[in-house]
């Protein structure tokens, strides 16, 4: 009897239900005084149990002479169930699958404040990227040696150059004249007559990610979401055909 006690726990079946089913079948038709001596349960136990294997489907009353009888269904309602129970959890896994691609596409925010916290922005770019991929930059920096010798991890460069990254870059006119023209970088400036550009912030466009750095309080945003980091890109594109 267990095999087939573990055979319907696998549909659900406690092992009392299992038990009532299975002398059923031995027994045939049964009366409740009949099931509590086959099953040894008592009779307060068998009014709370049959119910559920009567709305299931295994086992069917009939009222004879003002007397019930119960006789279970046939084999094959073990079959039908582990069927249903197979659609069940297809859909189930179905709808945790979406819950998943759901939290997937929703953004992660983090923000942090601090020199290590920058510093450690920089060395994400290199670290997300792989070689050859392209990163965009917006930058306001006022002083961009200062924050080359203060923010910028050591071997930046290096990682950096080792991986051939590309990079487009929009920046103000006057820190533009510090720069010396490179082959892997693009770089256009905000004309002075716009706007000095001037604000000390700067953001980052690479891989699924965004982050912007305020320069001012040494505060970092950084958000990763393939959308925004798309929606983003198009926005820099915009912009940087704009300008001569």
């Amino acid at each position: 009897m267990n095999k087939f006690i573990r055979i319907l726990e696998w549909i659900w079946l406690s092992k009392n239900h299992s038990i009532i089913y299975l002398k059923l079948l031995e027994y045939w038709k049964s009366t409740i005084t009949d099931i509590s001596e086959i099953t040894l349960l008592h009779r307060t136990q068998l009014y709370r149990l049959l119910p559920y294997l009567i709305e299931s489907g295994f086992v069917i009353v009939t009222l004879e002479w003002k007397k019930k009888y119960y006789f279970p269904a046939s084999p094959s309602i073990i079959n039908d169930a582990y069927n249903e129970l197979q659609e069940q959890t297809k859909s189930s896994l179905s709808t945790l699958e979406n819950m998943y691609e759901s939290i997937d596409k929703k953004p992660i925010v983090t923000y942090n404040q601090g020199k290590n916290w920058i510093t450690n922005l920089f060395n994400d770019i290199v670290e997300s990227t792989k070689k050859w991929d392209v990163f965009y930059r917006v930058t306001s920096e006022v002083d961009t040696d200062f924050i080359n010798e203060n923010y910028l991890p050591k071997d930046y460069r290096e990682k950096r150059d080792k991986k051939d990254l590309e990079r487009y870059v929009i920046m103000s006119s006057k820190s533009s004249k510090s720069k010396k023209n490179r082959l892997e970088r693009e770089l256009k400036v905000i004309p002075e007559n716009i706007d000095e550009f001037q604000d000390d912030i700067l953001m980052t466009i690479y891989a699924n990610k965004v982050w912007f750095i305020d320069f001012n309080t040494e505060t970092s945003i950084i958000i990763e979401n393939k959308q925004i980091a798309e929606f983003q890109k198009k926005l820099f594109k915009l912009l940087y055909k704009s300008l001569k």
